[in-house]
């Protein structure tokens, strides 16, 4: 499998587009990492024509 449950992988997915996504936290427990996806597919319903 090329794509793996990654968040990057996760967004291409949902929006059908290319993705490029960095982040540097010192927390790196599975569940902080599903909060900011969650967080950020709210955002991408709140407001589709940003994405």
């Amino acid at each position: 499998k090329l794509c793996p449950n990654t968040l990057f992988c996760v967004l291409a997915r949902k929006t059908k587009k290319q993705i490029f996504v960095s982040y540097n936290l010192q927390n790196t427990d599975s569940n902080f990492t599903l909060l900011i996806e969650n967080r950020i597919k709210e955002e991408m319903m709140a407001f589709p024509e940003k994405f």
